[in-house]
């Protein structure tokens, strides 16, 4: 049982290391397309925790997707996803496991974003 309980902390710290990872870049992606002539949108505004779902485009995005990382889907739609066998939207690869996200605008990371909290969505 201890076992587990190390297995399931070292993902819970790969997960949020995945996580930190996907705001970095897409921060460092938004700020290219300003420099390139794009919209100029700040780049809040199209941050992962501010974008609606990239399948229903009715709820807020609330989940990332185990094994690419991306966060572009609502958590219903997610394991909607993962149920059906379905792939990321965006890369195509295989859904191992969804993992719910919740935003907390109380705690702001170290690049000035809000952090994240793990929820165990199961």
């Amino acid at each position: 049982m201890e076992q587990l309980h190390q297995e399931m902390a070292e993902l819970r710290r790969s997960i949020m290391s995945c996580m930190d990872m996907q705001m970095k870049l897409q921060q460092w992606f938004n700020r290219e397309v300003r420099s390139d002539g794009g919209e100029g949108k700040n780049s809040a505004d199209r941050a992962p925790w501010k974008r609606s779902c990239c399948i229903c485009y009715e709820v807020q995005v609330d989940s990332l997707l185990y094994r690419c990382g991306h966060m572009c889907t609502c958590l219903k739609c997610a394991h909607e996803l993962q149920w059906s066998g379905g792939k990321c939207p965006i890369c195509r690869a295989p859904i191992l496991d969804v993992v719910a996200y919740q935003p907390s605008e109380r705690v702001l990371a170290s690049d000035g974003g809000p952090s994240a909290f793990l929820i165990n969505s199961n």
